[in-house]
């Protein structure tokens, strides 16, 4: 399955053209705010006996910035599953149930959503400061 970047390349280019304190800074604060989005994601999620959904959550380093991996159980676990039924067997045409919906991505997002905001706010003032003192470079 392909990791899908939302507004990558963008951010990416953006990146490029700064300066390079700025980029240090900022780079700081996303990793930072993934692994924040992480240890809040793997506190929320269900788990089961094996705890594999956990140890599945991980960030890791992608160019300047941060890709988060929520693992392959993260749609199900998230959006729950359809009325599920029997195709064979003597209980054919009878339920087997639906599993209910546990969200916990877009929570760990909105639950870290003011902390992320003034975490990257700080690195932009601090790589303001930063290049003050080097002489505006």
């Amino acid at each position: 399955m392909p990791v899908r970047k939302v507004g990558f390349k963008r951010v990416q280019r953006m990146l490029e053209t700064m300066p390079e304190t700025t980029r240090k800074h900022l780079r700081d604060a996303q990793e930072d705010n993934a692994s924040e989005i992480v240890r809040v994601a793997q506190i929320l999620v269900p788990v089961g006996e094996t705890a594999r959904s956990k140890a599945a959550i991980k960030a890791t380093p992608a160019g300047d910035g941060q890709i988060i991996d929520f693992g392959p159980l993260s749609k199900i676990l998230e959006g729950g599953t359809v009325e599920r039924f029997h195709k064979t067997g003597k209980r054919a045409g009878r339920s087997t149930g639906k599993g209910p919906a546990v969200p916990f991505v877009n929570p760990s997002m909105k639950a870290t959503a003011k902390t992320r905001l003034a975490r990257t706010r700080k690195a932009l003032r601090d790589a303001v400061k930063e290049a003050k003192n080097n002489g505006g470079a």
